[in-house]
């Protein structure tokens, strides 16, 4: 018992560090996500206030529902924290371990530290039931699943109702991209060559972390259904 106390006071105090961490989680430049946006700030802010105010279950809400599910590594961390902490939620160390894996996975320095720290104290059965959460985790918050999800979006994005592709030299058409920050209209070719060279770095991103073969990133000819099923079975797999 000795040494969990020791590993959860390490813990602890490296969690004022990650405070101060959280811009560098969601920036990392070789991610190939979408930038966070003024909401997503917002809503980043809240849960720090509202976890300042010790309604810890209300901010353990907003980390979880809010956060995890658009891939802030912050939050994920957040979530692990507060399982290891009892704040908001049931204490539950197993738990907040595989949060800790998943908000590690893009190798920052003070994640990697607090998840090594929580995995050092779990007992062999523990790490087992670690495993099969962190899968869980993986297979609906990992970074090339949710760019997976994104990669379909983008593909039928530039896919016309009757199945062709609409991108560039499709004609002189004028788009209204209200996911732009102020909006704005800007020409067809524009705005689906942006979309394009979008999906080809996230499945580039992909083919890399998922170790999967993506030979021919033409638009036309992607077996998006096929990349979903390769990215499930290589996020099963623990190393």
């Amino acid at each position: 018992m000795n040494r969990v106390v020791q590993n959860l006071k390490a813990i602890l105090a490296v969690a004022a560090c990650l405070f101060a961490s959280l811009a560098v989680a969601q920036s990392t430049s070789s991610f190939p996500n979408m930038p966070v946006d003024s909401k997503t700030l917002r809503v980043q802010s809240q849960a720090e206030e509202v976890y300042e105010r010790t309604d810890y279950e209300r901010a353990f809400f907003i980390y979880r529902n809010e956060l995890v599910p658009i891939g802030d590594k912050y939050g994920q961390y957040m979530v692990g924290f507060m399982y290891l902490t009892g704040k908001g939620v049931a204490e539950d160390r197993v738990a907040a371990s595989a949060w800790y894996r998943l908000a590690a996975e893009r190798d920052i320095k003070e994640f990697n530290q607090a998840r090594d720290r929580v995995m050092a104290s779990l007992s062999d059965a523990e790490r087992v039931e670690s495993d099969r959460i962190f899968i869980e985790l993986r297979q609906e918050y990992a970074d090339i699943a949710l760019l997976t999800q994104a990669v379909r979006k983008d593909y039928e994005k530039l896919q016309s109702p009757t199945g062709s592709r609409l991108g560039p030299g499709t004609g002189p058409m004028t788009v209204i991209d209200m996911t732009r920050p102020g909006g704005g209209t800007q020409t067809g070719a524009d705005y689906y060559g942006r979309i394009e060279r979008r999906m080809k770095a996230r499945l580039d991103y992909i083919a890399k972390h998922a170790e999967i073969g993506i030979i021919d990133l033409d638009s036309d000819s992607i077996d998006i259904d096929s990349i979903e099923r390769q990215v499930a079975a290589s996020l099963n797999q623990i190393d």
